[in-house]
């Protein structure tokens, strides 16, 4: 089982580390929390990513146009 998640590890970091890098957050964070918690830390890397978008584009900017 170690075996395992010491394997599995830097796969999910290295897939953090990209998606952090396409959305411009610090990568060396995601990474490590990617390599730490796994898929568990997904939800937090999307809500961070959704709240850096609002922040950029202000809250009164529509993502989706009707």
């Amino acid at each position: 089982m170690i075996l395992i998640l010491s394997l599995v590890a830097p796969l999910f970091g290295g897939l953090f580390y990209i998606a952090a890098l396409q959305c411009a957050l610090p990568p060396r964070r995601w990474a490590l929390l990617g390599c730490l918690f796994g898929p568990a830390a997904l939800p937090l890397f999307m809500a961070r990513r959704r709240w850096s978008l609002v922040c950029a584009r202000g809250m009164g900017y529509a993502l989706l146009r009707a």
